[in-house]
């Protein structure tokens, strides 16, 4: 009996020892990592204060540290860099909205600015839509504040599930040009089956004049992939506005194609005419430069011609020889 309990000591003992021994590291380890974060969570309050235009005194400071090393330590450092982007705004947004503040501005700190300024708007939005209303709002400010207040929740969940965060501006200004919500679909629809080659085929100039209709997005699609059968199904079920979108994207193409057309035939009547008349005039011409030659041949030179006149002399004319006393060209007496 006594062997029992002394055994049941010694087993109490180890198992404290042991549980001293493991706890000690994880002390000595928290203290340190809690100390670096207060300092680093200082020197985001002091840029979050510059960037907000504020002061913060002592116990202020005290209490924010506290708070931006806590939300440190759950969500990442990353919380320091929100925090330096979003102002001090960012911590009061917190305060009112709860922790998916801090957890939101620490997976996009980008839009951690527009989150600390708009936060009743964007929380809601965001925890209806998802954070990639977060990731448009940080590469478009005021784009789906925009886009909720225009369309419904369907189409804005659509759209920021859809729409990659550099092409969210143009592929909202041809949403806005859409005709109705089956086209927005459309547009939609095509953006994701395409990666977003949609918006670089369809023409700005034609959804500016004419809109955006069901038949502009399926001929930009199957204009590009090369496919004829989908012009013939959209020519059938619009023909008036398939037709017009037609000709005015090939406008470009044809009208120099016209003027290259009337000047092939233009050249090709000058030549036909020209091959007609060119043998015979030739012939001419040759015959008349061989009479030409046997009539008017040069006589030689000092030969007198048939009037018996000398040819003139060719050649340049002399230089004047130096001055002669007339008196010696006198005949003398004898």
């Amino acid at each position: 009996m006594k062997t029992i309990i002394i055994v049941h000591g010694l087993l109490a003992v180890s198992v404290l020892l042991i549980a001293g021994t493991v706890s000690r590291p994880q002390a000595t380890l928290v203290r340190p990592i809690t100390k670096g974060l207060l300092r680093y969570a200082d020197e985001a309050i002091g840029a979050a204060a510059r960037l907000s235009g504020r002061h913060l005194d002592d116990a202020a400071q005290a209490s924010l540290r506290r708070t931006v090393a806590t939300a440190a330590r759950r969500h990442g450092d990353d919380v320091l860099v929100a925090m330096r982007n979003g102002g001090l705004e960012l911590a009061e947004a917190a305060a009112r909205h709860g922790d998916d503040v801090w957890k939101w501005s620490s997976r996009v700190p980008g839009a951690a600015r527009s989150l600390a300024l708009h936060a009743d708007d964007l929380v809601p939005m965001t925890r209806r839509l998802g954070r990639s209303v977060l990731r448009i709002e940080a590469k478009a400010p005021g784009l789906p504040r925009m886009l909720t207040g225009r369309y419904s929740d369907d189409v804005v969940c659509s759209f920021v599930r859809t729409i990659h965060p550099d092409d969210a501006t143009k592929a909202a200004g041809f949403l806005g040009k859409a005709d109705g919500p089956a086209t927005r679909a459309l547009l939609l629809k095509r953006y994701k089956e395409t990666e977003g080659k949609i918006l670089k085929w369809l023409d700005w100039k034609t959804v500016m004049a004419f809109g955006l209709t069901a038949a502009v997005i399926t001929s930009a699609h199957e204009v590009s992939d090369g496919i004829q059968e989908g012009l013939k199904t959209v020519s059938q079920t619009s023909p008036e506005t398939f037709g017009q979108t037609l000709t005015d994207l090939v406008a470009p193409v044809t009208g120099p194609l016209g003027w290259l057309g009337l000047g092939a035939v233009v050249c090709l009547i000058l030549a036909i005419t020209l091959g007609l008349h060119l043998p015979s005039r030739a012939m001419r011409e040759m015959a008349r430069v061989q009479a030409g030659w046997r009539k008017e041949k040069t006589p030689e030179a000092g030969t007198p011609d048939n009037g018996g006149n000398a040819p003139d002399q060719s050649g340049p004319p002399e230089e004047p020889g130096p001055g002669r006393d007339p008196r010696l060209d006198t005949p003398t007496q004898e």
